[in-house]
């Protein structure tokens, strides 16, 4: 009995729904009605497009530019440089914006002067918020083996500030600290790397000449030897199979070393990883943002006359019902 009870009150609900035709007949008898009084309908759709764009002028907006870099590595053996960073957004947020990097900046353009005089470690928080870092393409992910063509990462950076001209400074300072600082960073690795060949070659150098005056005198022995001595003889050939191995390494050593000390002179350079600016943190000029400003009140103003008349039409004193 219930059930039949709600399936009755859901068919009388439905019956009493007006239908689409009643309420299409309807609107269209409020815009007659409304565009009755066409000089009203114009200033009050005036007046709520005016009202549309100074509520987007007066509400205060943030500026985010973005100023993004194209980063690409040098054509040399990947295994005489230092190794781009896989995880390269963690490394840019915690490895080159240090904290001391970072209150640089905040004293250099006065950033959060009150936090700053508060509590400067919330104005390094709150500063870091403000920073967004992405990074796309990026195929330092990808191992990169002798003969492979040279990877790439995009990466941008943004500062969001209410004032235009202090986030586009803000921001591009902050891509060419990135730029600045990676250089260093690669170029003490270089220089560190580079140090490390230099002594593994000179211990094996000096090794090679111990070895070489070991096999030397060896064969003296032998040579001066009255008779055959078959347990020198043995050492000596032992000796000399070594010293050739020796040669070896310090051969394959030698061209490490050379190749490492070229990647140094690169990065000393600038030249083992490459950045090209693709984007320096440019926003749209006034004259665009006054085209901006013209659509959305032209916009508002096609998109909000039906509706003022359908409302002029709704609330005029005399009402007939169709």
């Amino acid at each position: 009995m219930q059930s039949r009870s709600n399936v009755a009150t859901t068919q009388n609900w439905l019956a009493d729904e007006v239908g689409i035709g009643l309420a299409l007949r309807q609107a269209k008898h409020l815009l007659r009605r409304g565009i009755a009084h066409p000089w009203l309908a114009l200033i009050l759709t005036l007046l709520l497009s005016s009202a549309c764009i100074a509520t987007l002028v007066v509400v205060k907006g943030y500026y985010r530019p973005r100023f993004v870099l194209r980063a690409v590595e040098a054509d040399q053996d990947p295994q005489s440089m230092p190794r781009p960073k896989r995880q390269l957004r963690e490394y840019v947020t915690g490895g080159i914006f240090t904290s001391q990097l970072l209150q640089d900046v905040i004293r250099t353009y006065g950033l959060y002067p009150r936090l700053m005089a508060e509590n400067p470690r919330d104005a390094l928080d709150q500063f870091r918020r403000d920073i967004s870092v992405d990074v796309y393409q990026n195929y330092f992910v990808e191992d990169r083996l002798p003969g492979d063509p040279p990877r790439s990462v995009r990466l941008a950076v943004s500062y969001r500030s209410a004032d235009r001209a202090l986030a586009q400074s803000v921001t591009r300072d902050l891509g060419n600290l990135i730029i600045q600082r990676e250089h260093a960073i690669r170029g003490m690795l270089a220089t560190n790397a580079a140090q490390s060949a230099k002594v593994a070659r000179e211990r094996l150098a000096h090794s090679l000449e111990e070895r070489s005056r070991d096999v030397l005198a060896k064969q003296q022995q032998v040579a001066t030897s009255l008779q055959p001595n078959p347990q020198l003889q043995v050492e000596l050939i032992a000796a000399m199979g070594s010293l050739t191995a020796l040669e070896r390494q310090v051969q394959a050593v030698e061209r490490h070393s050379a190749a490492v000390d070229l990647g140094a002179a690169l990065e000393h350079r600038g030249m083992g990883l490459s950045f090209q600016v693709v984007e320096d943190a440019t926003l749209p000029g006034d004259a665009r943002r006054r085209n901006v400003a013209l659509w959305s009140f032209g916009g508002a103003f096609v998109l909000g006359f039906p509706f003022v008349v359908l409302a002029i039409g709704a609330f005029e004193p005399k009402r007939e019902m169709v």
